[in-house]
C-alpha cells in the first residue's frame, strides 16, 4: 500500500531539498526581516539610552538646584551633619553611586561605593561661598551616577524586541510562504509536468491549471504556453509535410545527378577537345606574332636605315653641287646654289630628326624649328645683335608629309628675312610662332619689323621661285596662307594637323 502524501507536504519536503522559489523567498524574506529588525532595534536601544542620560543629567541639574546651596551654608556654618544629611539624601536618588566633599587633597565627606571598575558618569561641582562681594573657595562636591540600571533596561529590551520580531517574522513568512504555494508555485509545477510530457504527435490537449479562471499573469502565462503549443503543433505538421517532399525531390535529384554525370562526362570530353584545338590555334597565333613583331623590327631597322641614307644622299647631293660649282665667278648664280643647298640641307635635316627619334612617323616640330633656325643664322653669318630671333612654340609633333613642307616654307621665309628685311646690317626682330589654332589644325607664323614687302611685290601672283615655292608647299599641306606688310612682314599657315583633314 502507498502512503499518500498532501501536496502541500511534497511541496515542504522539495523546498528543504532543493533551490526552489519557496526556499529562497523565505531566505531573503529572513534577511530582510532580520536586517530591519536589527536596525529598528538598534535605532530603539540608541534611543532608549540617551533619554536615560538625558534623565541623570536632568537629575544632576535637580541636585545642582536643590542641595548645592545648603551644602555650601552647612560647611559655611561648619555643621558637617546637616551637610552630611544632604550629601545622604542624593546618594539615595535613583542611579547615583557615591557622592564626596574634597577640601584640597583631603576628603571631607563620603557616602555610597567608590568603585573604579564600574562605568559611571562624573559630575564635579565647585563649592563657593560668597560673603559681602567676597568668594570663598570651600572645596569641590563629585558625584557618580551608574549605568547599571540603563544596561540592564536594554539588555530586557533586546530580548524582548527580539523574540517578538522573530516570532512575527516567522508567522508572516510562514504565511507568505503559503501563499506563494497556493498562488504560484503549485501551478509552476502543474506547468512543469505538464511541459515534461509533452510529444511532437501529441500536443492537442491543452494546459489546464487547478484554480478558477482569472485574468492574471498566470492565466496570461497558460494563454501564451497553449498558443505556442499550437504554433509548434502547426510547425511539426508542416516540417512533416515538407520532410515528404524534400524526400521526393532528393529521390529525383538522386536521378538528376546520375543523368548530369553522364552529361558532365560528355561535356568535358567536348571541352578536352575544344582545349586542344584552342591550344593549337594559341600555338599558332605565338608563331605568328612572334613573325610579325620579328618583321616590325626588321621594317624599323630598314626604315631607320632608309632616313639616315637619305640624309647621307642628301649632304652628298650637297657637297657634289659645292664642288662642281666651286669656280663658279657669276655671283647671282652662287647665291641661286646656296639657296639650293639650304633647300637639301632642311630636307636632310627631316631624315635626321626621324633617324634620332623614338617615332619613326612623327618629328618634334618645335625642336626641329629651333636647330633649323640655328643653322640659318649660323650659315648667313647673322649674330643675336644684330637679328634678334624670338620662338613661341607650342608642343607639337608632325608626320613626316607635313615636316618637310613646313621645314622648306621656314627656310624660304628666314632667308628671305635675312637677306632683305635688315638691309646695311641693320639691327632687327625675326620672330617664329607655333600654336593649336584650333581642333586639328595648326597655325605657323613668321614675321619681321623690318620695311616690308618692295612696292608693286603680288605675293600672291609672283613669279619668284620663293613664293611660288610656299604657295606650292602650302597647297600641298592643304594650308590656308596670307602676307601682311604692316610695320614689317608677316607671313601666316594654318593647316591641318593630319593630311586628309579639314
Amino acid at each position: 500500500m502507498t502512503n499518500y502524501h498532501p501536496p502541500f507536504l511534497n511541496y515542504f519536503n522539495a523546498l528543504i531539498k532543493n533551490q526552489s522559489i519557496g526556499r529562497r523567498l523565505i531566505i531573503n524574506i529572513l534577511i530582510v526581516s532580520s536586517l530591519i529588525t536589527l536596525f529598528s532595534t538598534i535605532y530603539q536601544l540608541y534611543t532608549d539610552y540617551n533619554r536615560d542620560v538625558n534623565l541623570i543629567h536632568q537629575r544632576m541639574n535637580q541636585i545642582q538646584t536643590s542641595y548645592l546651596e545648603g551644602i555650601i551654608n552647612s560647611i559655611w556654618m561648619t555643621d558637617l551633619n546637616q551637610a552630611k544629611i544632604l550629601i545622604q539624601g542624593i546618594v539615595r536618588l535613583p542611579d547615583m553611586r557615591y557622592a564626596e566633599i574634597r577640601t584640597g587633597n583631603d576628603i571631607l565627606i563620603m557616602e555610597g561605593e567608590k568603585d573604579s571598575e564600574r562605568d559611571l558618569m562624573i559630575f564635579r561641582f565647585p563649592l563657593q561661598f560668597t560673603h559681602q562681594n567676597e568668594r570663598f573657595e570651600l572645596g569641590e562636591l563629585e558625584l557618580a551616577a551608574t549605568l547599571d540600571r540603563i544596561y540592564e533596561s536594554l539588555l530586557d529590551k533586546v530580548l524582548v524586541i527580539l523574540l517578538t520580531q522573530s516570532i512575527k517574522t516567522f508567522l508572516v513568512s510562514g504565511f507568505i510562504l503559503l501563499l506563494v504555494y497556493w498562488m504560484i508555485t503549485r501551478h509552476l509545477g502543474t506547468m512543469a509536468h505538464f511541459a515534461q510530457s509533452i510529444k511532437p504527435e501529441k500536443m492537442d490537449k491543452p494546459l489546464l491549471l487547478n484554480r478558477r479562471k482569472k485574468n492574471d499573469e498566470l492565466n496570461e502565462l497558460v494563454d501564451a504556453f497553449n498558443g505556442m503549443c499550437e504554433s509548434l503543433r502547426n510547425y511539426y505538421q508542416q516540417l512533416n509535410q515538407e520532410l515528404k517532399l524534400r524526400q521526393e525531390a532528393e529521390t529525383k535529384l538522386m536521378e538528376y545527378q546520375d543523368h548530369l554525370e553522364e552529361q558532365v562526362a560528355q561535356r568535358t570530353k567536348d571541352l578536352s577537345s575544344t582545349n586542344q584545338k584552342l591550344e593549337e590555334e594559341i600555338n599558332e597565333r605565338i608563331k605568328a606574332e612572334k613573325k610579325l613583331k620579328a618583321s616590325l623590327e626588321e621594317k624599323e631597322v630598314l626604315l631607320e636605315e632608309i632616313n639616315h641614307r637619305v640624309k647621307n644622299n642628301m649632304q652628298i647631293i650637297s657637297s657634289m653641287i659645292r664642288l662642281q660649282f666651286r669656280n663658279q665667278t657669276n655671283p647671282d648664280l652662287e647665291i641661286h646654289l646656296n639657296d639650293i643647298q639650304q633647300r637639301i640641307q632642311t630636307m636632310s635635316l627631316v631624315h635626321e630628326k626621324l633617324y634620332q627619334s623614338k617615332s619613326l612617323s612623327k618629328i618634334n616640330l618645335p625642336e626641329f624649328i629651333r636647330d633649323l633656325s640655328g643653322e640659318l643664322m649660323a650659315s648667313y653669318g647673322t649674330n643675336e645683335t644684330q637679328i634678334q630671333l624670338e620662338l613661341e612654340l607650342e608642343n607639337i609633333n608632325l608626320e613626316m608629309g607635313l615636316t618637310i613642307p613646313c621645314g622648306l616654307i621656314i627656310n624660304e621665309l628666314m632667308t628671305n628675312a635675312i637677306k632683305y628685311a635688315f638691309p646695311d646690317d641693320t639691327n632687327g626682330t625675326l620672330k617664329i610662332a607655333l600654336r593649336h589654332e584650333s581642333t586639328n589644325r595648326i597655325r605657323l607664323t613668321v614675321e619681321d619689323d623690318g620695311p616690308g614687302l618692295p612696292e608693286g611685290v603680288d605675293w600672291q601672283h609672283s613669279k619668284g621661285i620663293g613664293l611660288r615655292l610656299i604657295h606650292i608647299l602650302s597647297n600641298q599641306i592643304q594650308g590656308d596662307y596670307e602676307f601682311q606688310t604692316l610695320d614689317g612682314t608677316s607671313f601666316s599657315l594654318i593647316f591641318p594637323e593630319r593630311l586628309g583633314n579639314e
